[in-house]
């Protein structure tokens, strides 16, 4: 049986989350385009794609964004080709990995990712790169930015410590993982409901990663579970599938989250019928109708949808609230959302 465990709030206070890593690193890009900000964190929590939220808050085109995995890199590809002239003088010919972004060329943005799982001598390389923002034969251009991004040693994911010259010279955010900010995310980027009102229903599953194991249940992984496999699979491939996306525990209690949730009400019923179309019992449930309202609604049917949701717990409530506003912001004027935040300010505004 499937228990309902209400969302945890951070866990650790002090570290930040995805989003407000982010906006600091934005703001901070924005005023001083030579700062480094490095993004640091469990493996499959969304660094990567953080970085390109970041260079889409700079508005730095996508062709003038840069992504480098370091490691797959010898020193020679960043530094230039060394080569000897007819006077018997070495120069160094660029690649045009960072030549085209010299000085001259505009705004971009570089990503080196997974700095921490590269050699001493790439960290060396990367050190004085950041600093002097300069290559043997030319420099950056001022617009250009930096990010670092990479695992922790504890993740056992190669990550060593980093050296103390290079960490000095960045702004260092061990982020944490937030389960507004990817249902978020998930809402506007395809992600099946049942797969976002299954995360409500067990946060701490977002990202459960622990390094003893080879298969962890991360926002990656969960996100490719919910996009890449088909559901109309016989129960035996799913399951198969699902285990080695995000492995066997995490996979069981998503299958048979699932299993509840297809038993829910369609949302035409429910718009049809507000006032009488059943209220589901089972927490899973109730999270998936939710969610699936919130996902679909339109200015046109909100009211209907308040009217069914207003039936639900509070809790359910402010599921379905939060997430219509953040896809439709101008629902906030309409009647139903003010009578409703009035009747509810204990909950959505804090009381008095």
């Amino acid at each position: 049986m499937l228990t309902h465990q209400p969302p945890k709030q951070q866990e650790i206070a002090n570290m930040p989350s995805i989003s407000q890593v982010v906006d600091v690193a934005t703001a901070i890009l924005r005023k001083a385009p030579t700062a480094v900000p490095f993004l640091k964190g469990k493996p499959g929590m969304g660094k990567s794609d953080s970085c390109l939220q970041i260079g889409d808050n700079l508005d730095i085109p996508d062709d003038r964004i840069l992504v480098v995995h370091v490691n797959n890199h010898d020193v020679v590809d960043f530094t230039g080709v060394p080569s000897v002239t007819d006077d018997g003088v070495t120069i160094f010919n660029p690649t045009d990995m960072f030549y085209n972004f010299r000085e001259g060329t505009g705004a971009g943005l570089i990503v080196l990712e997974e700095l921490p799982q590269s050699s001493t001598h790439h960290q060396t390389w990367a050190a004085g790169f950041i600093l002097e923002r300069s290559t043997p034969t030319f420099k950056l251009d001022k617009d250009v930015r930096f990010i670092v991004t990479g695992n922790r040693v504890q993740d056992k994911a190669g990550a060593k410590q980093l050296l103390t010259h290079l960490s000095n010279r960045m702004y260092e955010f061990e982020m944490e993982t937030s389960l507004d900010d990817w249902c978020g995310w998930a809402m506007e980027n395809g992600v099946d409901p049942l797969g976002v009102a299954f995360m409500r229903l067990r946060p701490q599953l977002l990202n459960d990663f622990d390094a003893n194991r080879s298969v962890n249940p991360t926002q990656r992984a969960w996100t490719q579970l919910f996009t890449e496999v088909p559901t109309d699979l016989p129960t035996d491939l799913y399951m198969y599938a699902c285990e080695g996306k995000v492995g066997e525990g995490a996979a069981a209690e998503w299958v048979a989250a699932r299993d509840l949730m297809n038993k829910m009400p369609s949302v035409d019923s429910i718009r049809l019928q507000p006032e009488k179309m059943e209220v589901p019992s089972e927490p899973a449930v109730k999270y998936a109708v939710a969610t699936a309202l919130s996902m679909t609604t339109t200015p046109e049917a909100f009211e209907r949808d308040m009217t069914y949701v207003s039936r639900m717990p509070k809790e359910f409530q402010m599921v379905y609230v939060t997430d219509a506003l953040r896809l439709h912001p101008e629902l906030q004027q309409t009647k139903g959302f003010i009578n409703w935040a009035v009747a509810n300010k204990d909950i959505f505004m804090g009381g008095n």
